[in-house]
């Protein structure tokens, strides 16, 4: 278990009221469990963790676990402040989380230096009965990952690996020098993930997984099995897919595409907007493009 692999940022359906449909939640967990995943992330960015109280947090994090058994659960877990993220921590690894996922707290962002951070990853790791990972995704947070911060929390026997999501394919090459070969460093932008892979990325936790495993999967395996042509194609195919439910539609382009695929994306919760309508058209041939690259 761990990050070596293809992982999806499960997304939180709700309902036009904005109430959690966790039964459709559910439905997507085990209709995406039929792939050779390597897990599922809850409460990630593309979860609208931030918009989701503590009780519906518990609530899909034990229905995750219900319907997944036997599955590398990962959690997130981040909130501003220590105490918090420690707390939610213990509560999650008791409702079954394999290992939990911490984003850099950012609200102070000017006060956040390296050491700030380095006490804060450290404390919630000291207090967590599970593995720890560390979250950097400077478009949300607008919090650059410091030089140095990864390879000095490396060292805690807690905290296994980082979800590096910024894109910049230098700066995750430069994390994965700087640690131990057991520290798994995995990529959180689809567009790069086979450079990413090239660098020595474990694997992925993609949003386009939701809703096109099969040529995510399909990119991974080309690579560990040193067929580069294929992987390259497998890319070219789902770059465009991933861009359009990430940075053009975000976390509504998502649930629509989807929906496009049989899965029960729901609406997103306020403020976040729905997808205007014609984004269908946009996104329709995107996912057969990348469905037919598998083949």
């Amino acid at each position: 278990m761990g990050l070596r692999g293809v992982i999806p940022p499960l997304v939180t359906p709700f309902r036009a009221d904005g109430a959690l449909d966790l039964a459709a939640f559910e439905a997507n967990v085990e209709a995406l469990a039929v792939h050779d995943l390597a897990g599922f992330l809850v409460l990630g960015s593309n979860g609208e963790a931030a918009s989701l109280d503590e009780e519906e947090k518990l609530a899909l994090v034990a229905a995750a676990r219900r319907r997944a058994p036997g599955r590398f659960l990962l959690v997130g877990t981040g909130m501003e402040g220590t105490r918090a993220t420690a707390a939610l921590t213990q509560k999650a690894a008791g409702l079954g989380a394999d290992a939990v996922l911490v984003l850099t707290p950012h609200y102070y962002k000017g006060r956040m230096t390296t050491e700030a951070l380095r006490r804060h990853f450290e404390a919630v790791a000291d207090a967590s009965p599970v593995p720890v990972y560390l979250y950097s995704v400077p478009a949300f947070t607008g919090l650059p990952w410091p030089p140095g911060l990864a390879s000095a929390l490396a060292a805690h026997p807690r905290i296994a690996g980082m979800k590096e999501s910024s894109g910049d394919i230098g700066l995750l090459g430069r994390v994965v020098d700087s640690v131990p070969a057991g520290f798994e460093v995995a990529c959180g932008n689809a567009p790069v993930f086979y450079p990413a892979l090239c660098v020595g990325a474990a694997g992925g936790v993609l949003a386009v997984a939701n809703c096109a495993p099969r040529p995510a999967i399909a990119l991974h395996r080309a690579f560990l099995a040193g067929d580069h042509a294929r992987a390259r194609r497998l890319q070219e195919a789902l770059t465009p897919l991933a861009a359009a439910v990430t940075t053009t539609h975000g976390v509504a382009g998502l649930k629509l595409a989807m929906g496009l695929v049989g899965l029960r994306g729901g609406e997103v919760r306020a403020p976040l907007l729905p997808a205007a309508p014609t984004s269908l058209d946009e996104i329709r041939p995107l996912l057969e493009r990348a469905e037919q690259a598998v083949k």
